[in-house]
């Protein structure tokens, strides 16, 4: 039986849609630290209990190079600059991160000692709700130190947006029924260490694993840039029409990019062949441009769609996405402010090529034949899979790429797909 005084839980049970796998539950705290971690001068107040630091370390340790005020109640925080101030244990099992901001404020709470399960939860999961500011003053009464003037200072009155609230709440459903479909169960265990090219079978997968956490990292960079769209159309409780169109065009967005993230995952659970439809090619190609919008326009790069042909072809949605996303995000990459991203098609006989222009820095000579190659980047943070990726998901379509020039002025590349 849990501590009487432990009235965290409340919260926890009051706000669960479902229960969330482990995985699932720590990358949501890493997306909650986000905005704090990837803007250093962003002042907030933050206050941590967690059980499984070493999973975390990552996040604590770029959290302690901003300008949050952190406060735990673990013992093992200090390296983190994070301040012991544990009253009495009263949480026992109970681990959270609420972060007070006068632009953004986050709960995060959750305890996998309550469920029948060990690897599931129910999870409390809020951004800039008033239930943020009681949740912090519960935390404050079992505080040895006085931090209900930093509450005050850091939380102003909010008014509750269920909406947004929700929003997000469908979105971690949908990214933790994905996560699950990531994990083995029994039967595909068996099969894995059964089969008579144990090693074979073992390589294909963590060759297809590496390949797809490159995808889902940027699908999910993706949704993350949409999230916050969201968060600030959704601030104000009046929404005028030009407001509620914007906020539509980014759940458009997070479900194409959540769609693609369930492609992805599907072939690394199954190995499954590609899963040819016929699609649009122009509704498609404007779909990627818009999920790649936020990032160009943040670098000061201009994407244009002209001349594409509003015709149906045969091809792997997802991959085909994934493909051209790749292609863009290195193309803005490549640029710098004013420069342009030109995207149109040709009908060919026997094809369809999609070209992707742009007149950034140009693409040295010595490594044009291999910039299709796994594992090479000129990246300082690169993996090296990019292109590698783009060319393997093409050619299982049917389909491929190749770099038509590169020179001083621009860089072009070409995506070949069958006709039908």
């Amino acid at each position: 039986m849990k501590n009487k005084f432990n009235t965290l839980h409340k919260y926890i049970f009051e706000n669960s849609v479902k229960q969330y796998h482990k995985e699932t539950v720590n990358g949501l705290f890493r997306a909650i630290l986000e905005p704090v971690v990837s803007n250093q001068s962003f002042k907030t107040c933050i206050f941590f209990k967690l059980s499984d630091i070493e999973n975390k370390k990552s996040v604590l340790q770029r959290l302690s190079f901003s300008e949050a005020l952190t406060y735990g109640f673990n013992d093992n925080l200090s390296e983190f600059n994070i301040k012991n101030i544990q009253k009495d244990d009263i949480w026992e099992d109970t681990e959270f991160v609420v972060i007070l901001g006068q632009r953004y404020s986050a709960a995060l709470i959750w305890d996998f000692s309550v469920s029948e399960n060990s690897d599931y939860t129910d999870v409390c999961i809020l951004y800039n709700s008033k239930i943020i500011k009681e949740i912090a003053g519960k935390i404050a009464e079992n505080s040895s130190v006085g931090i209900k003037e930093l509450i005050l200072k850091y939380q102003p009155d909010r008014r509750e947006n269920s909406m947004l609230n929700n929003s997000i709440r469908c979105i971690c459903s949908l990214l933790n029924d994905k996560n699950e479909d990531l994990i083995f169960n029994e039967e595909e265990k068996k099969h894995l260490v059964c089969t008579d090219d144990t090693i074979q079978t073992a390589n294909i997968v963590a060759q297809k694993a590496k390949f797809i956490a490159h995808e889902i990292k940027n699908n999910l960079s993706i949704i993350n840039l949409y999230t916050k769209i969201v968060e600030k159309r959704l601030i104000n409780i009046e929404i005028e029409c030009e407001t509620a169109e914007s906020v539509n065009n980014a759940l458009k967005n997070i479900t194409n990019a959540s769609e693609n993230v369930s492609g992805l995952i599907s072939d690394l659970r199954c190995l499954s062949a590609p899963y040819i439809t016929e699609v649009n090619l122009k509704q498609l190609i404007l779909n990627t441009v818009m999920m790649c919008a936020e990032k160009a326009e943040k670098a000061g790069v201009k994407i244009k769609t002209e001349n594409i042909d509003d015709i149906v072809i045969s091809t792997d949605k997802t991959k085909f996405q994934c493909a051209l996303t790749n292609i863009i995000f290195n193309a803005v990459e490549a640029c710098k402010k004013s420069c342009t991203i030109n995207i149109y098609s040709e009908v060919m006989p026997d094809h369809i090529s999609v070209f992707v222009k742009n007149n950034g820095d140009m693409i040295p000579p010595e490594i044009r034949n291999k910039i299709f190659e796994p594992d090479f980047t000129t990246k300082e943070k690169g993996s090296g899979l990019g292109l590698a990726i783009c060319k393997k998901q093409l050619e299982i379509t049917g389909g491929s790429i190749n770099l038509v020039y590169s020179n001083k002025e621009e860089t072009v590349f070409e995506i070949i797909l069958k006709k039908i």
